[in-house]
């Protein structure tokens, strides 16, 4: 199982790589943009198509599963901090089996969305240029299924007692939860 964490942090590693690359490389863009829009009277074609549409995309759909190892998405635990530490951890695995079950159907047509928008070559007009657009729709089934996994890991790792494997440390809970 140990093992199977690693892999899935390594793979967390790569996402959180490809987000933090992609942010840098909106950040650039539209500076050139505003660049060439305001000092050249030539902004370039497609900026906000390509942000939209692989910026943006991109960056959230591979920060699910890296948010997810981490601990970091939002909970409100005010009912459940009442209650006893058995029920608790009952209600977390709950918690994560309809985590792994809605993204899994995310992933799932997210996979389809994406094959069939691969088969047609989506893509948008912007001014008179063509933006191929499918190739984005290839982040959605992957950071679905990422945070899926990530989410079903968690499950077994909690039910069998065994050692987790992912990146997850304490100081990272506190600090993300602060």
């Amino acid at each position: 199982m140990l093992l199977v964490g690693k892999f899935l942090s390594g793979l967390t590693r790569i996402a959180s790589l490809i987000g933090t690359f992609c942010i840098g490389l909106m950040m650039l863009h539209v500076t050139a943009d505003v660049i060439g829009r305001y000092l050249f009277n030539a902004p370039l074609t497609g900026t906000i198509v390509i942000v939209g549409h692989y910026y943006m995309i991109i960056v959230v759909f591979m920060a699910l599963g890296v948010a997810e190892e981490k601990g970091a998405h939002i909970s409100v635990e005010f009912l459940t901090d009442m209650m006893p530490k058995s029920v608790q951890g009952w209600l977390s695995v709950f918690s994560g089996v309809l985590t792994v079950a809605v993204f899994a159907l995310l992933a799932i047509s997210g996979y389809f969305e994406a094959m069939k928008k691969t088969k047609y070559g989506a893509s948008i007009e912007q001014g008179s240029d063509m933006i191929t657009i499918w190739q984005s729709y290839w982040a959605i089934p992957i950071g679905a299924a990422l945070m899926a996994l990530i989410a079903a890991y968690k499950i077994v790792v909690a039910l069998t007692g065994s050692q987790n494997g992912l990146h997850e440390t304490l100081e990272d809970a506190e600090i993300i939860n602060e």
